[in-house]
């Protein structure tokens, strides 16, 4: 029987196993007793790291702690509120949608608040979908959900397997890659945001990871004032994406 605490925690050896097996681009991470990493979980263990789930041995308390129960036989699986679209779904999508595609990569984001936040702003300025990393990204939890307001189910939401892949593709395609990052680059306004667009926006952290950043055709700063030393990461995502609108509906 598959038991489950919250929508997005499921635990135990055998539904774990069925996730894993079936629907593994539906699991955001896997989590596993350190102490019981042999046999059955060991081997949950690999299967997970082989279709590049993000996997994490943590101590049995902590364990205990993410399931909300004590009866996860040494397994559990934290997956999104929202399931993820395919990329198929997605291409499908933007073929048959009229006007210009928008899609937004909030990179090596680790704050769910501030990925709220950016969910319900990429919904205000009409993005067509967000692209998320498989692993470095955090997940759609209850409070993703939460922080956007309800926009959550507004926004599709796509986690590819290789995201590199992927936005080469895009870029193959007459996808603009423009990557947010500080430094002497372009203003908002002096960048072109009325063609097929990527916009990337770095994590609180980590920055726009560097296989993304080597992709990108140019870069875009805000201008801020000197005591300030940079704009919390779903504000930026504001400003840019109200730029972007801007300057689409002036063409129209």
């Amino acid at each position: 029987m598959q038991e489950r605490i919250q929508d997005n925690i499921i635990f135990g050896l055998h539904p774990v196993e069925e996730l894993i097996e079936n629907r593994p681009h539906q699991i955001d991470r896997l989590y596993f007793d350190s102490a019981q990493a042999k046999g059955k979980v060991f081997s949950l263990l690999k299967s997970g790291r082989k279709k590049k789930i993000p996997c994490q041995c943590v101590p049995l308390q902590k364990l205990n702690q993410i399931a909300g129960s004590a009866k996860h036989q040494g397994a559990v699986a934290l997956c999104p509120v929202k399931s993820y679209e395919s990329i198929e779904q997605l291409r499908k999508k933007l073929d048959s949608k009229k006007g210009t595609p928008l899609l937004l990569i909030p990179a090596s984001l680790e704050d769910p608040r501030n990925l709220g936040a950016i969910i319900r702003t990429s919904v205000a300025f009409e993005v067509s979908a967000l692209l998320l990393e498989r692993k470095q990204t955090t997940p759609l939890s209850s409070t993703v959900a939460k922080a956007s307001v309800g926009m959550l189910e507004h926004m599709p939401v796509v986690k590819p397997s290789n995201l590199e892949k992927e936005l080469i593709s895009f870029k193959e395609q007459g996808f603009s890659l423009i990557g947010a990052s500080h430094g002497n680059y372009k203003t908002p306004q002096e960048v072109d945001f009325t063609k097929p667009t990527i916009l990337v926006l770095g994590g609180e952290h980590r920055g726009i990871p560097p296989y993304i950043d080597k992709l990108c055709d140019e870069f875009v700063t805000i201008p801020i004032a000197e005591p300030v030393p940079s704009l919390n990461v779903s504000v930026a995502t504001a400003i840019l994406l109200y730029e972007c609108s801007k300057q689409r509906v002036e063409k129209v």
